[in-house]
């Protein structure tokens, strides 16, 4: 059996790319620069407590792959994972250490689906149904990746946004976990 450990994450501004700078405006000017500075503590204090919880369950490193939401097939994983935990990335820094640490980075989701995600975040016709439909796929395709690159006796760590429906997905001999946070 394989086990794999759900964590369910948030994305950062820093993972936003492009889009960062006019959503940071936007956020300042409608609520201001304090709360954004409140904001951000309370996001760093929440990957501290999933890092001290990960790190808590003393997991094997030369066993453990690591999952990540938004993260392609590309051959670049880990260029993309040090690129983004350079430019701040909480998640993205947890993942760097894991990997430094022996741990496996498997690219996670189709890049074709994630360029039409974004080609459909960009659109004015966008409707909630292929939304929904998309991301359907996305979870699809990460339930193949993860059953066809996590091995028996293996352990798996999936950093997923809120939306995904990942683990329902899975086959029976994948157990899923989900990890539990304890705030300070």
């Amino acid at each position: 059996m394989a086990r794999l450990i759900y964590v369910p994450v948030m994305h950062s501004s820093v993972e936003m790319g492009s889009a960062e700078a006019a959503y940071k405006a936007a956020f300042v000017a409608r609520f201001g620069e304090g709360k954004w500075q409140e904001r951000s503590d309370e996001f760093n204090a929440i990957w501290d407590a999933i890092a001290s919880a990960i790190n808590a369950l003393d997991l094997n490193s030369a066993t453990l792959k690591l999952y990540q939401d938004s993260l392609p097939l590309c051959g670049k994983e880990l260029a993309l994972i040090r690129d983004l935990a350079a430019q701040g990335s909480q998640n993205h820094r947890f993942l760097a250490a894991l990997v430094d640490k022996g741990a496996i980075l498997i690219g996670t989701e189709s890049p074709a689906l994630l360029l039409e995600e974004y080609r459909l975040l960009q659109s004015a016709e966008r409707a909630p149904e292929q939304a929904a439909t998309l991301l359907r796929q996305r979870d699809e395709f990460i339930a193949r990746r993860i059953d066809a690159t996590l091995g028996e006796g293996e352990t798996g760590l999936l950093f997923m946004g809120a939306l995904h429906q990942v683990a329902p997905l899975l086959p029976p001999r994948i157990r899923v976990e989900y990890l539990v946070v304890r705030g300070r």
